[in-house]
Parts: C-alpha cells; sequence; structure tokens
C-alpha cells in the first residue's frame, strides 16, 4: 500500500453523498482515484480567485457532525497528496455555504496547492466536505478537521 497512514481509504467508499465516509476531529484519508464526478458540480462565486476550476473532477464526500459551536479549519495540507479542491454543505448535499481551491495558510509540510475552509459549525449541525481536484486532478490525500 502506499497510503499515509495505517489506516488506508476503501476504495470507492464516500463517491456520492448519499453514501458518504464519516469524517472525525483530526486526520481523514481518503482517495479520488476510484471515485466518479458527482452531479452538480461546486458554485465556484463563494470561492472567487482561489483556482477551484473543479472540470468535472473525481470527488468524494465526507458527513461530519459539530460537536460544539465554534470555528473549524477544513484542510487537505498533506506533503504527499495532490492538487485538491473543496467545498462545504451545511445540512444537506446541496445547500454550499463554501469552498477553496488554493489556501496559503502557512501550514508547514503541505502540498504546494492544498485546500482549506475556515467555517463557524453549528453544534448538532450536519456537514458535508466534498474534495476533488483542481481540473480534474485525482490522487490520495487527508482531510483534516481542527
Amino acid at each position: 500500500s502506499n497510503c499515509k497512514s495505517s489506516s488506508c481509504p476503501v476504495a470507492g467508499a464516500g463517491d456520492e453523498c448519499s453514501a458518504p465516509l464519516l469524517a472525525s476531529v483530526g486526520e481523514n484519508a481518503f482517495e479520488t482515484y476510484t471515485a466518479t464526478p458527482s452531479a452538480d458540480p461546486p458554485d465556484d462565486s463563494q470561492c472567487s480567485g482561489t483556482y477551484l476550476d473543479w472540470e468535472n473532477s473525481a470527488d468524494i464526500w465526507f458527513l461530519w457532525v459539530a460537536d460544539g459551536s465554534y470555528n473549524v479549519h477544513f484542510h487537505t495540507c498533506d506533503g504527499s497528496s495532490y492538487d485538491t479542491s473543496m467545498a462545504l454543505y451545511k445540512g444537506s448535499c446541496d445547500n454550499q455555504v463554501a469552498c477553496n481551491g488554493d489556501a496559503d495558510w502557512g501550514i508547514p509540510g503541505c502540498q504546494a496547492y492544498y485546500s482549506a475552509i475556515e467555517y463557524d459549525v453549528e453544534a448538532g449541525e450536519t456537514y458535508y466536505i466534498r474534495i476533488g481536484g483542481w481540473l480534474g486532478e485525482t490522487g490520495q490525500g487527508t482531510l483534516t478537521i481542527e
């Protein structure tokens, strides 16, 4: 295996919002090699200038339920990953609230281009995190929630 962590993601897991991977605070491994493009690409007007450039990208979905109301950082910083793009949805798979193509948070050890979203979450609310790649790139990586 060439997965970064000892628990590799299952091929095809999380391919659609109807059957997302369950995320937790901390690191969550993923891969998009075996994923397919989901319907309705993210609305890039919410992240203008960040190079989302979804382009029919193969994507995976995570579901995370906030355990409190606070500011959360979602990012794909992983030195062995690829150029990711990310969208955040609140409550359902069609209520996009944020997106990002390229972030510059100054986190050490990141790949050249990673995605990051900072968002004030609400306790008990469900959030869907959708990860694809710039211009359709695929790969493996890590979604970190902190």
